[in-house]
């Protein structure tokens, strides 16, 4: 779970618990499918702060029930029911019986909604049975049904058209007007981010080097990523961090040393980074592992 969706702090009394996930991504836009026996799950503030790349994720409750808690928010959704939350923020979800969700993540410059507004729909419920919500939620249903048709030519349109109709319902459920943006530009941008997910190990990644492979001056990317409110080389250390975080709390690489997994992931000086790794997550990478893995 850690790996496809986000770190979370996962729980059951289930002595026979199951689950399953069917998962495809799309430009960076990650849809699963999720089935799973009673449980709960938490994002800690701990996981919350941990600096990843800051998500929100849609979720459509197919089959079962299930509660969801973020910003002072509470609700149970029923079939046809969805919400978004923030992965920077902490959340619980309840699955007290058997369900089905999908569950749609996405980077959150792709909700076009003013800050107030994207702090406001944080764990709000949107009925799937009336209004505009009824619409989307049949769509999301589909979506579920049909995972692999956006595997296609059209994917990452028809991936972006799902955000803009559930941010179409929450702005007719809070009352606020979404303004436009340029449908190229995001997906210049989200093409942009998943060339250097691709290539995050290569030590010679650069702005030059990226502005080159897709046609445009190295100031028109520096551009892109400050309408984000980043830079390119903060991104990308960002999620080279985070690439290094993941390794080192997977027991299935706690023979690679911490300098190895940094090497990995472009940082040749170890102090350096030991000392940024800190910045970013509050302890040194040994003393992470250690209370990751129980060291």
């Amino acid at each position: 779970m850690a790996s496809l969706l986000l770190p979370l702090d996962i729980q059951t009394d289930d002595e026979n618990f199951r689950a399953r996930i069917d998962a495809i991504t799309v430009n960076g836009i990650r849809l699963f499918t999720v089935s799973a026996s009673r449980h709960w799950l938490e994002r800690t503030r701990r996981l919350a702060s941990a600096g990843a790349d800051p998500f929100f994720s849609i979720s459509l409750q197919l089959e079962g029930s299930s509660t969801i808690s973020q910003h002072g928010h509470q609700d149970l959704l029923l079939p046809g029911d969805f919400t978004v939350y923030d992965s920077t923020v902490p959340y619980e979800r309840r699955f007290e019986a058997d369900s089905t969700s999908l569950v749609v993540m996405f980077p959150q410059q792709l909700i076009n909604l003013p800050p107030k507004a994207l702090a406001g729909i944080a764990g709000m419920r949107i009925s799937g049975g009336e209004g505009l919500g009824a619409i989307v939620s049949a769509f999301l249903s589909g979506v579920a049904r049909n995972l692999t048709a956006l595997e296609g030519r059209l994917g990452l349109s028809m991936a972006a058209s799902m955000v803009d109709l559930v941010t179409a319902a929450f702005s007719e459920k809070m009352g606020i007007v979404a303004p436009n943006r340029s449908r190229a530009r995001l997906e210049q941008m989200m093409a942009i981010r998943e060339s250097i997910m691709a290539k995050l190990a290569d030590p010679d990644l650069s702005p030059d080097a990226i502005a080159a492979e897709h046609f445009i001056s190295t100031r028109q990317l520096h551009i892109l990523f400050r309408e984000q409110g980043t830079t390119v080389s903060t991104w990308i250390r960002e999620r080279r961090l985070e690439m290094i975080r993941r390794d080192l709390v997977d027991p299935l690489k706690e023979a690679e040393s911490i300098r190895t997994l940094a090497e990995r992931w472009g940082f040749p000086d170890a102090t350096h980074f030991s000392r940024i790794f800190k910045e970013a997550y509050g302890e040194t990478p040994r003393r992470y592992r250690q209370h990751a893995l129980g060291g």
